[in-house]
Formats: C-alpha cells, structure tokens, sequence
C-alpha cells in the first residue's frame, strides 16, 4: 500500500507542478492584457502596441493550447486514476469552454500581424473586452475543473496517514 501511496502521491505532486505552471501562465496573460489596454489608453506608436499585441496574442494561444492539450488530458486521467470522475460535470465545463476557445483563437486570427492591427486598430478595445469577458468565464470554469478533480482530496491526505 505505501508504494501505491507514494505512487499516486508523486502523480499528484506532477499534476500540481503542471496546474500551478499554467495559473503563472495565466497571470502573465492577464499582465499582458493590462499592457496592451494601457497602451491603446495612452497613446504609443504603433510599433510598441504592435509588440504588445503580437506578444499577448503568443501567450493566449500557449494558455488555451496548453488547457486543451495537456492540463485538462492531466486532469481527466487524474480523475479516472483516483476514482473523481465525474464525466457530467466536465463534459458540461469542457463544452462551455467553447465560446472562449472560440473568441481566443478569432482574436489571434483577426490580430496577428502588424497588418491586421493596424487594419482593425479601431476594434482592439472592443474585442479586447469581449474577449476579457470571455476569458473570466473561462478562468472560472478552469477553476471549477481544477477545484472538482485535483484539489479534492490531496493523496497524502487520504493514503498516507
């Protein structure tokens, strides 16, 4: 049993190592997003809000890439492993994460090159607060994920003692 223990232990402390990486993620997309809203607030040129567009948009397609392709996989094995599964619950978050999947990516699409900014400057603030609104729907339901499967019941807590 101490091995069993041990075992699911490390998987947990992995899985934790993954999640807290990618809540840094999260947080350097939402600085970033405060410095593109400060520089279309305060006139720059448009190499600077260029720049900071083009690297927000980077970080937001390596913050859902990263949610898709690896965390939410982590978390989904998580909870079959330690018998969390609840498969109502995150098939109904995995679907509202959608519509945020879905304004990221038109964003990145409409937003990544000096171009197209330049060519829709006039639509950054907006888009960029639909996606915010977007985006805060998506944290919360992340966090919903996060809260029902891995933060449970932490292994050490229920295997070791």
């Amino acid at each position: 049993m101490v091995a069993t223990a041990q075992t699911a232990m490390a998987q947990w402390q992995r899985i934790e190592a993954l999640v807290q990486a990618w809540l840094g993620e999260r947080q350097q997309l939402l600085h970033l997003l405060a410095t593109v809203r400060s520089a279309c607030a305060h006139p720059q040129p448009s190499n600077v809000i260029t720049e900071r567009v083009q690297q927000f948009c980077e970080v937001l397609m390596d913050y859902i890439s990263a949610g898709y392709f690896e965390i939410y996989r982590e978390l989904a094995r998580e909870a079959r492993c330690f018998k969390r599964d609840n498969p109502a619950l995150t098939h109904s978050i995995m679907q509202r994460l959608d519509s945020s999947t879905d304004e990221a990516l038109a964003f990145n699409d409409d937003f990544d090159g000096e171009a197209s900014i330049a060519m829709r400057y006039h639509q950054l603030v907006s888009r960029l607060n639909t996606l915010q609104e977007k985006m805060e729907e998506r944290f919360a339901l992340e966090d919903q994920l996060i809260v029902s499967i891995h933060q449970r019941d932490v292994p050490e807590r229920t295997l070791i003692h």
